[in-house]
């Protein structure tokens, strides 16, 4: 019996120690990587126009998700204008200089990239990739749209275009899409975004959205017309306003997706380039999802190198370049207790194996205990009898 016990014992002992460290280990590997990463892509806007109070315009709905969740307040562009910023975040080159920072038309002369990208690594890792342009009507590698009152896409905001390894292989042009096929111009919502989040089996690792001139408050638009122009001085409230109100319909519909409440899906925020230059061009850059920190600033210096960095760093993937490469992920806006997709976490059972393991050796401590006292008990009564029967009380 006492052997019995003491097995029960070294159990208990084993399931409060081991299955204890083996939980925490669990949730704080599995928690900082998410197996779905939707990224968006704003336009032409410092973070001082788009955020707090010094917010140029309707800000209500970015400052709020950008409390919320994470923000990066010192994360800066890098280059003028749009185009270059583009391919920089998703080649981890530098690409500010002629043609690129002349907005040059892909695949045009000189005007088309042969080095590697952020595709590339994806593909190379096992994992999956979409993106999705607002109004591109002509969708894959054609970089046809139509030329209305309401269409606004521009191909220097597809960066996909321009590297002859996605525009050379028909495969890959098929992974460019049209985001909202049926409807063009402001608050026209990539439906074709929200279809593919709708099933875990439809949804990429990666998936980036390129909202239209109107939606991403590049441009002064209304429902019916829009304004490929970008926004003057004067109207700059307006263009803020407009990406306000774009994200505020945008951003629900994405957390409230089968992907991200199911997964442990992140989305990431962010502009292409604001009023200065790098390294202080200042943007907003936003971490939201199920695993992000609440409630998380950073002051931290980030740039569009941080995004590919962060991706590399968590999905096991090598460095594109040197910028890349020396370039800080953005690990600290990861939750160590998020909710976990993909990725073995513990368990509500796995979670109360400690709680049993204590139940079992309280058990195992108080049965050695009565066993204990009933050996005393039993010793002291054959005691007291054997000194009876050897020492007779004297007769009178």
């Amino acid at each position: 019996m006492d052997k019995k016990f003491l097995l029960f014992g070294l159990l208990a002992l084993s399931l409060l120690t081991v299955s204890t460290r083996a939980a925490t280990v669990q949730v704080s590997t599995a928690s900082t990587v998410p197996s779905v990463v939707v990224i968006v892509m704003m336009e032409n806007k410092s973070i001082n126009q788009t955020y707090g109070t010094s917010c140029r315009g309707n800000c209500s709905f970015i400052t709020q998700l950008a409390n919320t969740y994470g923000l990066a307040e010192s994360y800066s562009a890098t280059g003028h204008p749009s185009l270059t910023d583009y391919l920089d975040i998703t080649s981890g080159g530098n690409y500010d200089y002629a043609p690129f920072n002349n907005s040059c038309y892909p695949q045009t002369t000189g005007c088309a990239i042969s080095t590697p990208s952020i595709v590339d690594s994806l593909e190379a890792s096992g994992r999956t990739w979409k993106a999705y342009m607002e109004d591109y009507t002509g969708g894959g590698c054609t970089r046809h749209h139509n030329n209305d009152t309401l269409n606004t896409y521009v191909n220097d905001h597809n960066p996909f275009l321009y590297y002859n390894g996605i525009y050379g292989s028909p495969a890959r042009c098929s992974r460019i899409v049209d985001a909202n096929p049926g409807a063009e111009g402001y608050l026209a919502l990539p439906t074709a975004l929200f279809s593919d989040l709708s099933t875990l089996t439809s949804a990429s690792s990666f998936m980036w959205l390129t909202p239209n001139l109107c939606d991403q408050g590049h441009s002064t638009c209304t429902l019916t017309a829009s304004n490929s122009t970008t926004c003057p001085s004067t109207s700059l409230p307006q263009c803020v306003s407009q990406a306000n109100q774009y994200l505020s319909l945008l951003v629900p519909k994405i957390l409230n997706s089968t992907v991200f409440q199911t997964q442990n899906a992140a989305l990431f925020i962010t502009w292409d380039e604001g009023v200065t230059r790098y390294p202080k061009d200042y943007v907003v850059a936003i971490w939201a999802g199920p695993g992000i920190r609440p409630a998380h600033k950073s002051s931290l210096f980030y740039s569009h190198y941080s995004l590919l960095s962060t991706l590399e760093t968590m999905w096991g993937m090598p460095p594109l370049t040197a910028y890349d490469s020396s370039a800080t992920a953005m690990n600290e806006f990861f939750s160590d207790s998020g909710p976990v997709g993909g990725i073995v976490v513990p368990t509500t059972f796995g979670r109360l194996i400690p709680f049993l393991g204590l139940g079992i050796l309280l058990i195992v401590l108080a049965g050695a205990g009565s066993i204990y006292l009933r050996k005393v008990l039993r010793h002291l009564s054959q005691s007291r009898s054997s000194n009876v029967y050897e020492n007779p009380a004297p007769r009178l």
